[in-house]
């Protein structure tokens, strides 16, 4: 259906443009963000995965274009496990080992 849709969606905007990352000052922590400045785009993603904070506009000064940008961001680990866990299956083989690799982290520290 078209809830169906708009994940499968959603996971593959995440899997071009988005990021799974961690601080080393915070180990046991995940973050996951992706950023467009297309705001109805951030905005269509944040209605699907239901999780996370919108930040901005904030200007983006790439190749000399001054255009705004917004940034969506989720470090919650029970929310960034539900995400990661909803999009693997729509994956490529990198972006899963990715996030098979946050998923298993965020499962130790959890247990």
């Amino acid at each position: 259906g078209q809830r169906y849709t708009d994940i499968v969606w959603a996971a593959g905007l995440f899997e071009g443009e988005g990021c799974i990352t961690y601080q080393s000052k915070y180990p046991n922590t995940r973050t996951i963000n992706i950023s467009s400045t297309d705001f109805d785009i951030i905005e269509r993603f944040i209605n699907v995965v239901g999780y996370g904070s919108l930040l901005g506009p904030y200007i983006s000064e790439k190749s000399g274009n001054k255009k705004h940008y917004w940034s969506w961001a989720v470090s919650k680990r029970t929310e960034v496990l539900r995400i990661l866990k909803m999009f693997l299956p729509h994956f490529g083989q990198r972006r899963s080992e990715k996030a098979i690799e946050a998923i298993n982290h965020l499962n130790e520290i959890i247990n």
